[in-house]
């Protein structure tokens, strides 16, 4: 198994685990590790999964601060 074939298996067991605990935080941090090894080792063809969740988790994020009217 190659390494960026680990990184990536580690790194989606680790964001699926931060998106079952429902916290944008976790999510956020868990896609931030994956971006930073993901430079050091190449960049898997489903990138943007890391992607979505860190977005989708800002914007809950974001949400959950801004006073509902």
């Amino acid at each position: 198994m190659d390494e960026l074939t680990q990184v990536m298996s580690r790194h989606k067991a680790a964001l699926t685990r931060a998106e079952n605990t429902g916290d944008p935080t976790r999510i956020i941090a868990a896609c931030d590790a994956a971006f930073a090894d993901f430079e050091q080792v190449g960049w898997p063809d489903c990138w943007s999964r890391w992607q979505r969740a860190k977005d989708d988790a800002m914007l809950i994020r974001a949400r959950a601060r801004t006073p509902q009217w």
